[in-house]
């Protein structure tokens, strides 16, 4: 990694593990121009730089490990993306990068960042007229080097800056653009990618409940539970049809990946990981007053899974009456209601997403819009789906939707599919499956479907009770109290 003459790289990438690297070579081949990239580790910048080679890009990226030689390599106004773990190794990066940098100069921060921690640091580099962009990357490594999409907040000037370059090397969707949107000041962008992947929690875990639910039980009476190569079988199929998306697709791979004559995923350590978003997710649904069982289910039923010892001696020392109680053959559910009930319930994650997303844009001045948060989650992202392009309809025809199963179409969608929806839902319980989110997402759509809530009238009746906290009423204007128990 040879120092260089004159500033002679277009762009910058720090951080150059898979992501980072990944997306360093999408820059080299898109642009055409040379890209610096910088890490501290020197045998990931020598494997960068070999990697480039070894696809015909040798000569379009050069590695640095010092980095004031990698910025003085970038053509001035410099422009740069750091591809390194949120928290503190951002921190670590722009300490190291501040000193070096000039007014005009654009930072783009591409991790999973807390949007608050995108606004601190933005405003700290503004004071030395250096700006700072939040830009969420969603694709993985393979969307990094073909085709991410890209979600960016921040000064409209700075994005401008980077606009031409990212638009390059962005995933394109089904109506040819660029799967890259501006957002608004702030942290917006990564308001957006924690949605998205907030959403991606949501898909996931329905995804694995249906996986769950057709392995125990069987596709007709009498007959044996379903395999794992079966279960390929059918998310192949469903791929086919409305639920055609990219999780869907890639589940149906994995079950499919066998290994010692058996599947792979059967030797997977049943513990489920996380890394803040979904969690950040639920925590802004609460704070904005929306709604998102099916999210929070999922982050819940991760939760559970970590706890492998607590869930090994409950099962040892399952009641026996209970067990008995079960019939001693698993009741048949058909592999099309569980597509019918993955389907309604997939509806609802994105319709909480996409509510938390209107709601925080309102409350903070932001200029997200559903529709484009969707046209830039057509391509290159974990939860593109066929379905989005239903979702964006709606929108396009009503842009001020309050929730997607309000459009016509969406709610179509949904009642062709309901009662089998709830058959699975009623199915899992009594075969004691675990099925939170398709449970938390058919008690969403209920609930937003009663022009009456009685539980909730009686809640605020109790709250009156006890605290005075006083109710409406239905019949007559203004604030009121009672004493309830007189």
């Amino acid at each position: 990694m040879a120092a260089l003459d004159g500033a002679c790289c277009s762009f910058g990438v720090v951080g150059l593990g898979v992501m980072g690297s990944s997306l360093a070579l999408n820059l080299a081949e898109k642009t055409g121009e040379r890209i610096a990239g910088f890490e501290l580790d020197a045998s990931k910048a020598a494997a960068a730089e070999a990697r480039a080679a070894g696809e015909g890009l040798g000569g379009k990226l050069k590695a640095f490990t010092d980095m004031a030689a990698f910025v003085g390599a970038l053509a001035v106004p410099r422009r740069l993306i750091l591809l390194v773990p949120a928290g503190k190794p951002v921190e670590a990066c722009l300490a190291s990068l501040r000193p070096l940098l000039s007014a005009g100069d654009c930072v783009a921060d591409g991790g999973n960042e807390w949007y608050e921690h995108t606004e601190r640091r933005a405003a700290a580099l503004g004071e030395a007229g250096i700006h700072y962009v939040g830009c969420g990357v969603s694709g993985g490594a393979e969307g990094a080097r073909r085709g991410p999409s890209l979600m960016a907040g921040g000064p409209r000037r700075a994005f401008e800056l980077l606009e031409p370059t990212l638009a390059k090397i962005a995933a394109v969707g089904p109506d040819g653009a660029a799967c890259l949107g501006y957002f608004g000041p702030g942290g917006a962008g990564n308001y957006v990618k924690m949605v998205h992947n907030g959403i991606e929690y949501g898909d996931m875990q329905l995804i694995g409940e249906a996986y769950g639910l057709l392995l125990a039980t069987p596709e007709a009476a009498g007959g044996a539970p379903r395999t794992t190569a079966e279960c390929a079988s059918i998310f192949a199929a469903w791929n086919g049809g409305v639920l055609r998306s990219f999780l869907v697709e890639i589940t149906g791979g994995i079950l499919a990946k066998v290994e010692g004559g058996g599947a792979l995923v059967e030797r997977v350590l049943d513990a489920c990981g996380s890394k803040g978003t979904g969690k950040w997710t639920v925590q802004e649904a609460a704070e904005n007053g929306i709604a998102a069982p099916t999210i929070a289910a999922a982050l819940e039923a991760r939760y559970v899974s970590a706890r492998v010892d607590d869930r090994a001696a409950l099962a040892a020392a399952a009641d026996e009456g209970s067990a008995a109680s079960k019939s001693d053959a698993a009741r048949p559910v058909a592999a099309s209601d569980v597509e019918a009930a993955l389907v309604c319930a997939k509806i609802c994650s994105y319709a909480q997403g996409l509510a938390l997303l209107a709601e925080a844009s309102k409350n903070r001045g932001w200029a997200v819009s559903p529709d484009e948060a969707l046209r830039c989650w057509q391509g290159g992202c974990i939860i593109r789906a066929d379905l989005l392009v239903t979702f964006r309809a709606a929108f396009a025809e009503a842009p001020g939707l309050p929730n997607l199963l309000l459009d016509p179409a969406v709610a179509k969608l949904v009642a062709e599919r309901e009662r089998r929806w709830r058959a699975v839902v009623a199915s899992a319980a009594l075969e004691g499956v675990p099925c939170p989110a398709l449970a938390a997402s058919l008690a969403y759509y209920d609930g937003l479907r009663q022009k009456r809530l009685p539980s909730a009238a009686l809640i605020q009746a109790q709250r009156d009770c006890f605290g005075g906290h006083t109710y409406a009423r239905v019949d007559r204007a203004g604030v009121h109290t009672t004493d309830w128990l007189a």
